[in-house]
């Protein structure tokens, strides 16, 4: 977390410090991301010419981080006043910004970088709207007090001439009451300063989504065992492939008096697939040997940390198939749901901001809008229910728990 003393001057100048310190976090956020998009780095792999050396990529990183992104939030967050004020105007201007879009969006990159960011403004015309940004190109500078309350954000974007060369940065700078936006060089050198302008959110107006508290991705504690797993798989086809490949032993048998003649034979043998030997002559394969039983306890093995230790189940595994009860089901997926829910904690309170953000900049054009503190943020994960099970239990209670909360219970909305 960057921090900085909550009277310190903001400027572009410590913005382009803060820029410095956050590149140097980039090349582990660019690593991060080429496993999920598939670029791991068994594909850098190199041997000998004459080896075998296929490089496959078994991308569990985009498999563990669209698990979790639809489980977490395949179902849209729901959002209910607990004290039965009207709140349809927050609900319409989430609808008119894709709010649900722009949740798998930072879902998404949190599960990859650990960390996710949205940017607030108001278009042309007015309008609130929403913005994920890339947290290699985003972050947020707090105050040193125990509140750590935000103090500015920074989006910085890169500005490439024709030929596609990085020629500087353009760079908005929001604290709690303007934006301003300057350009530098590509070291990071000012050279133009714009005016700053209000923004009308009542605070900065970029929020930092943690993923847990250690900001890290969901697969990044287990891309060793992803190396292991593609070397794993890799050098098992190299081993196929050195099998086709094995040599031809010929043992007492002459094939030619003359260079000439050996190779005219080796090539008649190569063509037809067939030779001739006297009685005394023997022909036989040279292979290597290896267990492809142990290979494969060793590749399940691997499979079962890269789960295990991610907390993401293999769903196609097995023992999710036949019919398991409900409870056997919550087991097997107790690490999953333990991750997930502190993944709401975090992302709820980013929602928290963002609700209040909306509602300031609300009351600004002229709307009435209630205090955001009563709205309750509801999560549904996204799995089969058995919605007849869920009204029996919701009819059951209906006297002992208060209503909103077991509206709360059910798997679709009402208001």
């Amino acid at each position: 977390m960057f921090t900085i003393p909550e009277n310190t001057k903001i400027t572009p100048q410590l913005a382009v410090k803060f820029i410095l310190k956050h590149e140097i976090g980039n090349e582990r956020l660019d690593r991060l991301y080429n496993y999920y998009i598939g670029i791991h780095d068994i594909l850098s792999r190199s041997k000998d010419r004459t080896a075998a050396n296929n490089r496959l990529v078994c991308n569990h990183a985009k498999y563990i981080t669209d698990c979790t992104t639809g489980y977490f939030l395949g179902s849209p967050v729901r959002y209910v006043s607990t004290n039965g004020k009207d709140i349809s105007t927050i609900k319409d201007t989430l609808e008119r910004c894709d709010s649900d879009t722009e949740d798998i969006d930072l879902a998404r990159f949190g599960s990859i970088f650990g960390v996710s960011y949205e940017m607030l403004y108001l278009n042309e015309d007015a309008q609130i709207r929403l913005a994920s940004l890339d947290p290699r190109s985003a972050f947020v500078v707090y105050d040193d007090t125990v509140r750590q309350q935000p103090l500015f954000g920074v989006y910085y974007t890169p500005i490439n001439d024709e030929n596609g060369c990085r020629t500087g940065y353009r760079v908005y700078l929001c604290d709690r009451n303007t934006v301003r936006e300057f350009t530098t060089t590509s070291s990071l050198s000012i050279t133009s300063v714009n005016e700053p302008a209000e923004h009308y959110f009542g605070d900065v107006p970029i929020i930092e989504y943690y993923n847990n508290w250690d900001k890290q991705g969901d697969f990044e504690q287990v891309t060793t065992l992803i190396d292991a797993y593609n070397t794993l798989q890799s050098d098992r086809v190299n081993d196929k492939e050195q099998f086709v490949d094995s040599l031809l032993v010929i043992k007492g048998q002459i094939l030619g008096e003359t260079e000439q003649e050996e190779n005219d034979t080796l090539n008649s043998i190569k063509k037809y697939g067939v030779m001739t030997m006297d009685d005394t002559g023997d022909a036989k394969w040279l292979t290597r040997q290896f267990d492809e039983g142990a290979v494969d306890i060793l590749r399940r093995s691997l499979e079962n940390d890269i789960h295990k230790f991610s907390g993401v189940p293999c769903l196609s595994d097995e023992s999710f198939s036949g019919n398991s009860s409900g409870v056997a089901m919550k087991y097997k997926l107790l690490a999953f749901e333990q991750m997930t829910k502190i993944k709401e904690r975090y992302f709820t309170e980013g929602l928290k901001i963002r609700l209040s953000l909306i509602a300031n900049a609300l009351r600004v054009l002229g709307y009435s809008v209630p205090d955001t503190a009563d709205i309750r943020i509801i999560f549904t994960h996204d799995l089969p229910e058995n919605e007849a099970e869920i009204a029996q239990t919701v009819n059951l209670l209906k006297d002992i728990v208060p209503t909103e909360k077991l509206i709360g219970m059910l798997p679709f909305d009402i208001d």
